[in-house]
């Protein structure tokens, strides 16, 4: 009976012990100070608490949301860093001021309370993290006014990707309602589904990798001063090569944040490797993946009419070389679909896919709107917002809507 009584209070003290840790993690944000890569350190934690902050105040301005993958990410923020004329933290500085100015000019706001616009894209992210981000949005306190969520073939088919519970998005904004959708996958083992389900409940269980990493270099920079022998390939000289030497970053260490400065492009891969990766992510078709990405998307819809939120999808434009690379019948497979979800939520779609956007020029990379071409993108997406149904939204409800017609070839 006393080793009973002594086990019970093991049990609880450890209980105790747990709850106490996972409160710290979920309050102070340890991870987000570590020096190594954590999902805390990342974009989409760090544009939502961003966002959330600027938002939080019961005074504030009404605000529509920019939501998407890189294809979005890349021409707010060059546009962004060049309308403020100065560099911006991506991760960090949400306020898409140029967007502000450009809608301004397309739709008169009132100039008591004008409209804010935030970008919550992130690099990678798919149909499903939209509705992830979405729904936080959607479901805070304040919630945006309108939302405007640009769309692209990968995004719904990507074999570089595992699966919808591996992103960022799900990470960190998912909860155990979803965990229902990921079981219903039958190719993830028992294993990974105990993983993601611990992971929904224990901050800790999520960021083990992490802390593992975190752990692992500090050893090696104890072995290292106490051994006056090269031991460790790091990251240094002009190079910055990967090489055994002494001074240098180690690969799993991170040291400051990516920024966008004015004229120039975020960073990306050579037009070779970009396709080479994007050969990759369309090639072979995962019929379940796109299924179960479409499915996302059209929850992303419902949800925004259920919360009275207006959305614009807006196709963007991708280049002739890139859309070479997609299997036959893929895109066509997919505009269909895209249709088919728009219209059945009678939601506004714009297609920037065309003629006009699809030309080489237009592109660092192939998939990524030049710096050049990014305030004229970021215009042209402007005018199509204020041509769509968002303007009553946007103005307020004050005046009458400026053409809420389906808009197939902006220019």
């Amino acid at each position: 009976m006393t080793l009973a009584k002594g086990s019970v209070g093991v049990v609880v003290t450890a209980l105790c012990f747990c709850i106490a840790v996972e409160g710290w993690i979920a309050f102070a944000h340890p991870f987000a100070r570590l020096p190594v890569a954590t999902i805390e350190q990342g974009e989409l934690f760090n544009s939502m608490r961003d966002i959330a902050k600027q938002t939080s105040d019961k005074n504030s301005q009404p605000y529509m949301v920019l939501l998407g993958s890189s294809l979005v990410v890349a021409p707010v923020v060059q546009a962004e860093s060049q309308h403020r004329k100065r560099a911006i933290k991506r991760f960090y500085e949400r306020r898409a001021t140029a967007c502000e100015e450009q809608l301004q000019q397309c739709i008169s706001l009132p100039s008591s309370q004008p409209v804010q616009i935030f970008n919550a894209a992130v690099g990678g992210g798919m149909a499903s993290d939209d509705y992830f981000v979405a729904r936080e949005l959607l479901e805070s306190k304040h919630k945006p006014v309108a939302l405007v969520c640009g769309v692209a073939p990968r995004d719904f088919q990507d074999n570089l990707v595992p699966g919808m519970y591996s992103t960022s998005a799900f990470q960190i904004l998912s909860n155990m309602s979803d965990v229902k959708n990921v079981f219903s996958d039958e190719s993830l083992t028992l294993d990974k589904k105990f993983d993601i389900a611990m992971g929904r409940v224990s901050n800790l269980w999520r960021n083990r990798a992490e802390v593992k990493s975190f752990f692992g270099l500090l050893s090696k920079k104890l072995i290292e001063k106490a051994c006056p022998f090269i031991l460790f390939e790091k990251y240094g000289g002009t190079s910055m090569a990967l090489a055994p030497q002494k001074d240098g970053i180690f690969p799993e260490e991170v040291k400051g944040t990516p920024y966008a400065y004015p004229g120039y492009a975020i960073d990306h891969y050579e037009p070779k490797k970009t396709c080479e990766q994007y050969m990759r992510s369309y090639n072979p078709v995962d019929k379940r993946m796109v299924d179960v990405q479409f499915d996302y998307f059209d929850r992303t819809l419902e949800l925004a009419q259920k919360h009275g939120v207006d959305v614009l999808v807006v196709n963007m434009p991708l280049s002739r070389t890139n859309k070479t690379l997609l299997p036959p019948g893929f895109y066509e497979s997919y505009l269909s679909k895209l249709k088919s979800v728009c219209a059945t939520r009678n939601v506004q779609l714009t297609d920037f896919n065309n003629s006009s956007w699809d030309k080489e020029g237009n592109f660092i990379d192939t998939v990524h709107i030049s710096a050049e071409r990014s305030n004229a993108f970021i215009r042209a997406l402007m005018e199509s917002v204020a041509q769509s149904s968002l303007s009553v939204a946007l103005s307020g409800g004050h005046k009458q809507q400026i053409g809420a017609k389906s808009i197939s070839n902006p220019q």
